[in-house]
C-alpha cells in the first residue's frame, strides 16, 4: 500500500538525485572519469559503454598506438562467438550506452537490446589499486548456452601469463608464440616485431590472467570455470594477436550457462594495478613473478 507524505527535504533531495539519474542517462557523449588516489578509468558510454583508459598513476596500459577505427578499449560479447560470428553484436560493443548511475568512484551504464540480449556494466574502484567490473546480461529470449566475455586490448609487447590446464591450450587462428612452463602459459611479446596474427585459449586453472610492462602488472581475477563448463569451442583465456594493428586482447570468460527469457547472468572481474619489484624477474618461467601475482590476489581479498 502506498501512503502519500507531504514533501520534505528527504524527499526533495530524492527527487533531485532521480532527476540528474535520468539526466545522465541522456548525456551518453561524455566521457565519465572514475579516479581514486593512484588509478582512474574512463568510461565511455557513447562507444559501447568501454573502458578507454587505465591509468595507474602517470601511465595508461590501454594506450596503444594505431589503434583504428574500432580496436581500442576494454569492451565486452556474448560468448560462444557463434552466436554472432562477425562482427559483434553492435549494441554491445560500440553503439551507446545509457547511464544508469554516476559518482567519484563508481557508474552503471547500460546498452539497448541486441540479438535478443542487454548488457548492463558497473565500473567501480574498490581501493589505491583495485577496481570491479561487473557484468549483467538480461535475456530476452533463450540462450540454450551463453557466457560473458571480457576483450580488453593493451600494446602488443611486455608479457601476457595465466596458470592453465595444460591439455587445453589451443591454437585456434594463425600463429602464436607462446610457451608452456610451470604449468602456465606465457606469451612473451617484442616491441616493433612484425605483426602476426594469432590466437590462442586456454583453460584457467586459478582463475587470473596477468599482463606485465614496463615494471607494471595489471591484472585480471575472474570466478575460476571448470573445464566441462566452458563455452563451446572457447576458452575462459584467450589472447589475441592482430596481425594489423599492433595490439593483444586479454580475453576471459565466465562458465557457460542456459539462460531463458527474463533471466540474467551476473559476472565480474577484479582488475588490480600494481608496480612489479625491481628483484623480480620479468621472464617466461620466473616462478617469482608468479608467486607476486598470487601474493596480490591474496592481498586483494579475492576469492580465488
Amino acid at each position: 500500500m502506498l501512503r502519500k507524505q507531504p514533501l520534505n527535504k528527504s524527499a526533495a533531495a530524492i527527487g533531485v538525485v532521480a532527476l540528474l539519474a535520468v539526466s545522465a542517462g541522456n548525456a551518453t557523449d561524455a566521457p565519465i572519469e572514475l579516479s581514486n588516489d593512484s588509478l582512474k578509468l574512463t568510461l565511455d558510454p557513447n562507444h559501447g559503454g568501454r573502458i578507454t583508459e587505465l591509468w595507474y598513476r602517470d601511465r595508461d596500459l590501454l594506450a596503444i598506438p594505431q589503434p583504428g577505427a574500432n580496436n581500442f578499449g576494454s569492451t565486452f560479447w556474448l560468448s560462444p562467438q557463434t552466436l554472432w560470428n562477425w562482427p559483434p553484436i553492435p549494441e554491445h560493443d560500440n553503439a551507446p550506452y545509457s547511464v544508469i548511475t554516476q559518482s567519484i568512484d563508481s557508474a552503471t551504464v547500460t546498452s539497448a537490446f541486441g540479438a535478443g540480449a542487454q548488457v548492463q556494466k558497473t565500473v567501480s574502484l574498490d581501493g589505491a589499486n583495485t577496481a570491479t567490473v561487473h557484468y549483467r546480461i538480461n535475456a530476452e529470449k533463450a540462450f540454450p548456452e551463453i557466457a560473458a566475455w571480457e576483450i580488453t586490448r593493451v600494446p602488443n609487447r611486455g608479457l601476457a601469463f595465466a596458470p592453465v590446464n595444460t591439455d587445453s591450450v589451443k591454437t585456434v587462428r594463425g600463429q602464436v608464440a607462446y610457451e608452456l612452463n610451470s604449468d602456465t602459459l606465457w606469451l612473451p611479446m617484442v616491441a616493433d616485431a612484425p605483426l602476426v596474427e594469432g590466437k590462442v585459449i586456454a583453460n584457467g586453472s586459478e582463475g587470473w590472467l596477468a599482463y606485465a610492462l614496463d615494471g607494471l602488472l595489471y591484472l585480471k581475477v575472474y570466478p575460476k570455470v571448470a573445464l566441462r563448463d566452458m563455452a563451446t569451442g572457447e576458452g575462459d583465456i584467450e589472447l589475441y594477436l592482430s596481425g594489423e594493428r599492433p595490439y593483444l586482447e586479454l580475453e576471459v570468460q565466465s562458465a557457460a550457462r542456459n539462460l531463458q527469457p527474463g533471466e540474467t547472468l551476473d559476472w565480474s572481474v577484479e582488475w588490480l594495478v600494481t608496480e612489479i619489484p625491481s628483484t623480480i624477474d620479468v621472464r617466461s618461467g620466473s616462478h617469482a613473478l608468479l608467486e607476486f601475482v598470487r601474493k596480490q590476489i591474496r592481498l586483494s581479498g579475492s576469492p580465488n
